[in-house]
C-alpha cells in the first residue's frame, strides 16, 4: 500500500529535518526548502533508513511559489499532512530592526504558513481527513524584548491557527499548535547563544513529543501544546 503524504517546509535543517526523518517511517515526505544542498542531506539521512522523499526547493513567502510547489506534488489525493515549520528569527531592538527584517520574518514565519495551507486545504476537505501542524514559539505565547518581528509573527500564527481550527472542525481536520522553548537549532548560529546551545531542547527529543501528538488515536486531537525544558526558560 502506497504511504500517505506529508509535506513539510523549512525540512532542510533543525526541527524540519528531525521531523522529516522521523515521520518518513510513515509518510512519503516532500521536503521543502530554500537550500537545495541541505535538503539533500536530509534526504540522505532518510534514504539512509531505507525511506523516501522527494525534494522541491522553494520560497513559501512567494505567492508564485506555491502553484510550483503543488504542481510538483504527486498523487494528490494521498495527502494527509502538513507541518508548517520553515521560519526565521530577527532578534533585534525595534531600534535596529529594519523594513526588510520585519517583511521577512512576517512573510516567511506568517504569510508562508497561510499559502501553504490554502494550497493543500481543499484537498484535505474534500474527504474529510487531514491534520495541520504549526511549529510555533514561546514567543507566541508571550512577549520577548529585543524581538518585536519575530514575536509579531508567532503571536499571527497562533491566531491564524486557533481561527482554522475552528472552521475546519467540521471537516474531521485535526489543527495542532506546537509552542517550543529554546530548541538547539541553525535559528541561533552568529546570534551569541554559543554557549547556551547545549543546554537547548534537543530536536530529536522535541520531534519524539510532537511525533506522539500527531498520532493521537480517532477523534483525539492536540490542539495547543508548550514544550520546554525541564528547568524552564532561559
Amino acid at each position: 500500500m502506497d504511504k500517505p503524504i506529508a509535506i513539510i517546509t523549512g525540512a532542510s535543517t533543525g526541527i524540519g529535518q528531525s521531523l522529516s526523518v522521523k515521520l518518513s517511517e510513515q509518510y512519503l515526505v516532500y521536503l521543502i526548502s530554500r537550500n537545495k544542498d541541505n535538503l539533500n542531506k536530509t534526504k540522505e539521512l532518510i534514504n539512509a533508513q531505507n525511506n523516501d522523499c522527494k525534494i522541491i526547493v522553494s520560497d513559501i513567502s512567494r505567492n508564485q511559489s506555491i502553484n510550483d510547489i503543488y504542481s510538483q506534488i504527486e498523487d494528490k489525493e494521498q495527502i494527509e499532512l502538513l507541518i508548517n515549520n520553515a521560519g526565521i528569527g530577527v532578534f533585534k531592538s525595534i531600534t535596529d530592526t529594519n523594513i526588510e527584517d520585519w517583511d521577512n520574518t512576517i512573510n516567511t514565519n506568517l504569510r508562508g504558513s497561510f499559502l501553504m495551507t490554502k494550497m493543500i486545504i481543499d484537498d484535505l476537505k474534500s474527504k474529510k481527513n487531514g491534520k495541520i501542524v504549526f511549529i510555533s514559539s514561546v514567543a507566541g505565547l508571550q512577549p520577548y524584548k529585543n524581538s518585536t518581528a519575530y514575536v509579531a509573527s508567532k503571536y499571527g500564527l497562533r491566531g491564524f491557527a486557533s481561527a482554522l481550527r475552528e472552521e475546519l472542525r467540521e471537516f474531521n481536520i485535526k489543527v495542532m499548535t506546537i509552542f517550543p522553548g529554546a530548541v538547539n537549532t541553525p535559528i541561533w548560529d552568529n546570534k551569541g547563544m554559543d554557549e547556551l546551545r547545549k543546554d537547548m531542547i534537543a530536536t530529536d527529543d522535541l520531534t519524539e513529543t510532537i511525533f506522539h501528538a500527531i498520532n493521537a488515536p480517532n477523534n483525539c486531537v492536540t490542539e495547543e501544546m508548550t514544550i520546554r525544558r525541564t528547568s524552564g526558560d532561559f
